[in-house]
């Protein structure tokens, strides 16, 4: 037996030590990748190798390095796929700093899809991660993190929280001032500005930036500068100080010069030219998002020259490729929803399975330390003691493996409120965009008949969208019956009333609900209190705890 345990000891040493050295090759291998990852073959025979050991260190940066590779190719799906892999491996074996870079890259997959409330929520937790650290070496990560939270809130509307972001890395003394990402802070800065239509203040950061970027040679940032600075004199329509901007920009830089020109010449009121240059900008352009505008400004020229046909194809060519756009947009989001869904049912599974056979194992380790105790007690006392040892290991074990299954049903829960939430936020841009559209139909000649066809058509789809079916399915996969219940004990409630319910049920804030249905917050509060009062329902209670009872029941 000894000569057992000997052999069993010098066996496991030597596996460790092979495995530390491939570890080691692998993270050797990673540290020399091209920081552009363009060569996804290699990418995937390390994350192979790192599987093939158990490494998870090394597994969860690939994934996240994955991530990035198909970030950048705008691949989403694939993007979200490998960073949710790489937070569940990180999740899974307390990577701390492998999971908060994670985090950070999963907000810039957020923002890359425009759903900017969850790209805020992750760049924060990141965020907080790093600053408890205290760590200096953590400070151009830091800074960066402040710098993507400014422009987050910008984005959001919350001009006053991005400018005190802004203001904290600009004040900051070891942020060197000949560097880009100086230049591009001041640009930032005047992007906020211009949200605000603060355009004197936004071309006074402008030109600020534009002087540290000829000073020092940054001429990509110098470029850009110059054509935010044309983009601020437009929106001013100033075209003259536009058009002697739009000059400076160097000519072999690549952009979108003729549907600038277009532009200048649409506020210079040199019709045809302009009507050129935004011809040959679609000609030229294969992406829909970027030749969208050039469709708008034509329908703009063609008005102004009577020429009314014209103008209302091409504003419908440019409302067929928003609608196109914001429903690929919204498909996109619900898909990537439901990718993290099955990921984490997967995930589930594969858990649930380690859990039944660690309680078996645990159950056979129990039974034969037993009957080894038995054997063996008369002869070894200190054998028995390391044996209960051994036991209170166990069953230490089994208590972290449930706790564990408990949280991965509380994550499973989260998971599908998340999901129904992005459902509603879907549904409720989708009537947005169909309450932007009516409002421009309107502006067409009344009493042509292909309008009022279209105005009906718009209509029925906004009402198909508001119908209480189109959340009803979601809602049943996370409160099965309790739309049903709801309607037979309130048959008095109305379709309205009952999504109020709904949303109260889903713990949404009253500005979620107020989001969502196109209200104030002051109607939610009022329209809650009277749906309370509608179903007797007592002082004691709240709306909340109401519905709990009755989806119990």
């Amino acid at each position: 037996m000894i000569f057992f345990l000997f052999f069993y000891a010098t066996f496991s040493f030597a596996q460790t030590g092979n495995n530390i050295i491939k570890t080691n090759e692998i993270d050797s291998l990673i540290s020399v990748l091209d920081k552009n990852y363009n060569e996804p073959k290699k990418l995937y025979n390390i994350l192979d190798a790192s599987t093939k050991i158990d490494y998870p260190r090394g597994i969860s940066k690939m994934h996240l390095i994955l991530s990035f590779y198909y970030r950048k190719l705008n691949e989403i799906d694939s993007a979200f796929y490998h960073i949710n892999n790489s937070i569940r491996i990180s999740k899974k074996n307390n990577l701390d700093k492998q999971l908060y870079n994670s985090y950070l890259s999963l907000g810039s997959i957020y923002g890359r899809i425009k759903n900017y409330k969850k790209s805020l929520e992750f760049y924060l937790k990141s965020y907080n991660y790093y600053k408890k650290q205290g760590n200096d070496k953590h400070n151009v990560i830091l800074r960066a993190l402040q710098i993507n939270i400014a422009s987050t809130y910008s984005l959001l509307g919350d001009y006053e929280l991005a400018n005190n972001y802004y203001m904290q890395n600009l004040m900051d003394p070891d942020f060197e001032k000949s560097s880009i990402h100086y230049c591009q802070l001041h640009q930032n800065i005047a992007l906020n500005l211009k949200r605000q239509k603060k355009y004197e203040e936004a071309l006074i950061w402008l030109n600020k930036g534009l002087v540290i970027s000829e000073t020092y040679q940054h001429h990509l940032i110098k470029n850009n500068v110059l054509i935010s600075i044309c983009d601020v004199y437009l929106l001013m329509n100033k075209s003259e100080e536009a058009e002697r901007v739009y000059y400076l920009v160097d000519n072999d830089f690549n952009w979108d010069k003729d549907f600038y020109l277009g532009m200048i010449y649409l506020g210079m009121n040199r019709l045809k030219e302009s009507e050129i240059l935004f011809l040959k900008h679609i000609e030229r352009e294969k992406d829909d998002r970027k030749s969208m505008e050039s469709y708008l400004k034509l329908s703009e020229v063609y008005s102004k020259e009577n020429f009314w046909k014209k103008a209302k194809e091409n504003k419908d060519r440019y409302y067929a490729i928003k609608d196109s756009l914001t429903s690929l947009n919204n498909k996109t989001v619900i898909k990537n929803n439901e990718i993290g869904f099955k990921l984490i049912e997967e995930e589930l599974l594969n858990k649930q399975l380690d859990i039944e056979n660690k309680l078996l194992i645990s159950k056979n380790k129990r039974q034969s330390n037993i009957i080894t105790g038995v054997a063996i007690i008369s002869l070894i006392g200190v054998l028995c003691f390391f044996l209960l040892l051994k036991n209170i290991k166990v069953n230490r074990e089994l208590k972290e493996t449930k706790k564990n299954e408990k949280q991965l049903l509380e994550d499973k829960v989260e998971l599908r409120e998340n999901e129904l939430h992005m459902t509603l936020v879907a549904i409720a841009n989708r009537q947005k965009m169909f309450a932007e559209i009516k409002k421009e139909i309107d502006k067409f000649d009344k009493f042509d008949p292909n309008t009022k066809i279209l105005k009906k058509k718009v209509k029925d789809l906004m009402v198909s969208g508001d119908n209480l079916s189109a959340i009803s399915d979601r809602i049943e996969s996370r409160y099965p019956g309790m739309v049903t219940r709801l309607k037979s004990a309130h048959p008095q409630l109305s379709n309205t009333e009952i999504k109020y319910c709904i949303f109260t049920k889903l713990n949404l804030t009253t500005k979620e609900t107020a989001s969502i249905l196109g209200v104030s917050a002051d109607t939610v509060k009022t329209s809650r209190s009277r749906i309370k009062k509608k179903m007797n329902v007592s002082e004691s209670l709240s709306l909340k705890e109401y519905l709990d009872q009755l989806n119990s029941t």
